[in-house]
């Protein structure tokens, strides 16, 4: 739908804050929204179009959406010519997908909504598009048969943004959760990971902070810098989160994460992307391919 056709948005009501938004705390009208959503479909299933959608719906957001052709299932890096005369040759996207996403768009109610044409690689998507959306919205499906670690991961380092990764499996396409875990580790990722994460939070019924700040080597350490406590952050954004110490070693924190979050229930595991440098992720292992890897619930990371 171009600029032209849209109609305008009409005025939001005050949304119903889950349990989480703090009896006596200050409400506000804008929770930070994103106001360019982009749904990225690259597999069979339509999660991610339908996540955006009610997401868009509910936030008054802008959404693009797109089309991209399935990761290779190998574990070479580079295309093979096969695969560079296809990408020339056939579009990725049809007349079929773009109408089939304005009308989903229609019906979720999204007012302002966009066909994006892309020909390229995921990462490379998201690195070009990244810098003009708030959030992208992918599911797992998209990496089926290979390593998420490596095509995931690589594109979470290049876009730079949040991104809400479903599972293959997800029932509920809506974007809304009711019990949002938070992994903390007092990295830079994980704060900033949290901060993008404050619709959902507010949004939510039940908000653990999932504390393993200990479990990081010493060599791992920021640069020094304020000593700033998540649960008073959180307070302060209206936010009655309950806290939780996560107790392991560095090899095992994102099981142990994984672990915390089935306990409790959760269905959004929120946290930060490569604490560690991407080499380390990939020698050591790491919270971030652990979880990628094997995360039964949907996941909201940033880098």
């Amino acid at each position: 739908m171009s600029d032209s056709d849209a109609r305008p948005v009409p005025p939001l009501t005050q949304p119903t804050a889950g349990a989480a938004h703090g009896a006596g705390m200050p409400t506000v009208r804008n929770y930070g929204w994103p106001t360019d959503v982009l749904a990225v479909r690259q597999g069979v299933s339509h999660a991610a179009w339908l996540a955006g959608i009610g997401l868009a719906a509910r936030w008054g957001s802008r959404l693009s959406g797109c089309r991209l052709p399935a990761e290779p299932t190998g574990h070479s890096h580079e295309p093979t010519v096969l695969a560079l005369l296809e990408r020339v040759d056939e579009p990725h996207e049809s007349a079929a997908d773009a109408t089939s996403f304005a009308r989903l768009a229609l019906a979720g109610g999204v007012t302002r909504a966009d066909w994006v044409s892309c020909r390229g690689g995921l990462a490379e998507t998201l690195h070009r598009l990244g810098a003009w959306h708030d959030l992208v919205i992918l599911a797992r499906d998209a990496f089926a048969g290979d390593d998420p670690f490596e095509h995931f991961g690589q594109a979470l380092l290049g876009c730079r943004m949040p991104c809400l990764l479903l599972p293959t499996d997800s029932a509920d396409c809506s974007g809304l959760f009711q019990r949002v875990a938070i992994g903390w580790n007092g990295s830079i990722e994980a704060t900033r990971a949290m901060h993008a994460a404050l619709p959902f939070l507010h949004a939510a019924e039940h908000v653990t902070l999932i504390d393993g700040a200990r479990t990081r080597p010493a060599d791992d350490a920021d640069e020094p810098a304020p000593d700033v406590d998540p649960m008073r952050y959180l307070a302060r954004h209206g936010i009655a989160a309950h806290r939780k110490t996560l107790r392991t070693t560095p090899s095992h924190a994102g099981e142990a994460l994984l672990a915390a979050t089935v306990h409790d229930r959760s269905d959004l595991l929120v946290m930060g992307g490569y604490s560690h440098s991407p080499v380390r992720e990939r020698i050591l292992g790491g919270a971030t391919r652990h979880v990628l890897a094997h995360a039964p619930l949907a996941v909201l990371m940033r880098h």
